[in-house]
């Protein structure tokens, strides 16, 4: 799998400590926006009783993951239904009701619906070891508040094992996705960040796996793994102490996306964001590829000496902050891109040295879609392709250059 630069242009202004600064390869608006700013608004609020997390939406129904409690609210952003998820006994998966003694909160680490079977939510929480529940919201006969049919969503109880198809998440983060098309796919990403709470103690109980694909099973009661080669893990040597965090996930195509921000290489002290890619129909993790991304921006008009990251006037963003996949509509202007095309818009800031923590100065990328794939062909195809060190151990080249059964 090659690791190669993946350069694009700056999409809106750079905003640093002196102020908004337009990078010179931008293109500039028609004409400057008109802003009445004595116009007051009256928007429609919701405020949680606890920081919100993640957010869904199904059927024009939000739903909200928040620490301890995921909430139903309409359009209007009325609460419709509620349901507790904690606080409750640590790892003790989905086992008995909030605990006033010896409790831990339960962090909503991840949130995502499913329509295949019942049309259902599922919420995966810090507290659950790994496991996710599963709220049915209509069973073909009617809507169900999220509160009202509510199941753990294992077909095992008590203390699972290490290798347990059900645990998804971890509680140092993760990223879920799921691709249906006959069956449910879970495409989990799990975050490797060293000092979390509870990491350890979910280590020691035998943690999810770092990047895994399960399907859902036929009995819906749980998941299952196709084989030894559904997951991937860190090597040993890294897990507990390498920065691995998953920002965002999306699928396109025959394709699934993370976005991740760790080490630039195996000796280097830098953090820089990588793309990964997958076949959405594999059942096992065999074309996995990953490559970095970052954010350039280019000012001609600076000429001054600076940091290395700003010689020359080009402006380099190197750790992901959030990303959001749309596609383009009929009056965009970027250029070789199309109505209807996939482009993915990434907040980008620049780090501290030698650190994945995040400065003041940042900045926003686009990046079509169609073009990210050009390179992952251009390199796989040339099989001019290395092993990610992270996972394997090795950094032997290979030739790479399979492809989904969906690509055309």
């Amino acid at each position: 799998m090659k690791f190669l630069w993946l350069d694009a242009a700056c999409l809106v202004a750079v905003l640093g400590a002196a102020g908004p600064r337009v990078g010179a390869q931008c293109d500039p608006s028609p004409q400057p926006p008109k802003l009445n700013l004595s116009v007051t608004y009256d928007l429609p609020t919701f405020t949680a009783d606890s920081p919100i997390q993640n957010m869904v939406t199904l059927n024009g129904v939000i739903y909200v993951g928040a620490v301890n409690r995921i909430y139903a609210l309409a359009p209007n952003l009325t609460k419709l239904s509620e349901y507790r998820t904690g606080p409750r006994p640590a790892v003790a998966p989905c086992g008995g009701g909030p605990a006033a003694n010896g409790s831990v909160d339960n962090h909503n680490v991840a949130l995502l619906v499913e329509t295949i079977y019942d049309q259902g939510l599922f919420s995966c929480g810090s507290a659950d070891g790994g496991v996710c529940r599963r709220h049915v919201l209509d069973d073909g006969t009617r809507p169900k508040t999220v509160d009202e049919e509510v199941d753990c969503f294992s077909d095992r109880r008590g203390r699972a094992p290490p290798s347990d198809p059900n645990r998804v998440v971890r509680p140092s983060g993760a990223r879920v996705l799921n691709v249906e098309s006959n069956v449910i796919h879970f495409f989990a990403g799990n975050s490797e960040i060293p000092g979390v709470t509870g990491a350890a103690r979910a280590r020691a109980a035998g943690e999810p796996h770092t990047m895994s694909v399960r399907k859902m099973k036929t009995s819906q009661n749980g998941f299952t793994f196709f084989s030894h080669r559904s997951y991937i893990d860190l090597i040993p040597a890294l897990r507990g102490n390498y920065f691995l965090r998953y920002v965002y996930s999306f699928h396109s195509g025959p394709f699934t996306y993370f976005l991740t921000v760790q080490r630039a290489g195996r000796a280097s002290p830098a953090y820089h964001t990588r793309i990964v890619r997958m076949c959405s129909s594999d059942l096992q993790i065999r074309r996995y590829v990953e490559m970095p991304l970052q954010c350039i921006c280019t000012d001609k008009r600076r000429r001054r000496r600076g940091s290395p990251s700003e010689q020359g006037g080009v402006r380099v963003f190197n750790v992901l902050q959030a990303a959001h996949l749309a596609k383009v509509g009929p009056n965009a202007n970027l250029r070789g891109v199309e109505e209807g095309d996939d482009v993915l818009f990434a907040a980008f800031a620049r780090s501290e040295p030698d650190s994945p923590e995040p400065t003041a100065h940042s900045a926003v990328c686009a990046f079509p879609l169609k073009y990210i794939n050009d390179l992952f062909r251009k390199y796989m195809q040339s099989c001019n392709t290395a092993e990610p060190y992270h996972f394997t151990g090795s950094s032997n080249k290979a030739c790479y250059n399979v492809r989904c059964r969906e690509e055309a």
